[in-house]
């Protein structure tokens, strides 16, 4: 078993947290980066300050030995680096990179198969959960913490408060959601203590609905999110008003999302309407 941090290190990792938080970052980014530079002292047995480049390459090596996942191994470099070289000032990452990432292709749900997640859904709130992410395009995380007010009924559009990179954007959502909606107050999917619903939890409702809808393949709801952007291409939308849509800094990244070939149509149409 390793030994317990010592009091210097604890109070430095402290000190760390707090420039993290005072930064602005996420609340999930600072407790990642936490957990990461704990992880790696542990295993290292040293305090920070006699830390070296040597170390961090060995424990690099040893996740990869352990056939940790590149984003796994991608996000503790970062965090490591965050914390020697821009918290301590330390530079111990001239000669260390990110792992090159494989390039996967997202999962992209045909219209007949998001209608049978749909309808493989006893729960109503399940059901509403994939419709609203099938009609908005947004992220699992962002998806939990909507709540009504975030709506313009008038406009059909949906304000996504905060979402990746702190960043917030508009996007559009469904007639047909705006109208079962009105009555909504607070967070739209609310979990039996309270609050809202976790991203775990949301996930965990699409693989179920999908299991019942006897989707073999692995689905997630960014695999909906996927899917609504690939839909709004067929149907004619320009790549630049999905990027927008989805909240993507570059087109690229949107691009990777669309699949087939364009049929020109006017204005946004949203794809749950169309279903």
């Amino acid at each position: 078993m390793p030994n317990p941090l010592t009091d210097e290190t604890v109070n430095t990792l402290k000190g760390y947290v707090l420039d993290l938080k005072l930064r602005n970052l996420s609340s999930q980014t600072v407790d990642a980066y936490e957990y990461a530079n704990r992880k790696f002292l542990g295993w290292a047995q040293k305090e920070p300050k006699f830390v070296r480049t040597s170390d961090i390459k060995a424990y690099i090596n040893c996740l990869i030995d352990k056939s940790r996942k590149p984003r796994t191994i991608n996000l503790t470099i970062a965090a490591l680096c965050s914390f020697y070289d821009g918290y301590l000032g330390r530079r111990l990452f001239t000669r260390i990179r990110r792992l090159k990432l494989p390039k996967a292709i997202p999962v992209v749900l045909s219209k007949q198969e998001i209608n049978s997640l749909i309808h493989a859904c006893e729960n109503p709130m399940h059901k509403l959960m994939i419709r609203f992410l099938y009609s908005t395009g947004v992220r699992s995380g962002e998806l939990v913490k909507v709540r009504s007010e975030h709506i313009d009924f008038d406009n059909m559009q949906l304000r996504v408060q905060e979402g990746k990179g702190k960043k917030d954007r508009l996007t559009i959502i469904s007639e047909q959601l705006c109208n079962e909606l009105t009555d909504k107050d607070g967070y739209l999917f609310m979990s039996n203590r309270g609050k809202h619903i976790t991203r775990e939890t949301a996930e965990n409702i699409v693989r179920g609905a999908a299991r019942k809808a006897g989707i073999r393949r692995r689905v997630f709801p960014h695999a909906i999110r996927a899917s609504f952007a690939s839909h709004l291409y067929d149907a004619g939308v320009p790549i630049q008003k999905i990027q927008a849509l989805l909240g993507h800094s570059s087109a690229r990244t949107t691009s990777i999302y669309i699949r087939s070939s364009v049929i020109h149509t006017k204005g946004i149409g949203n794809p749950l309407d169309a279903l």
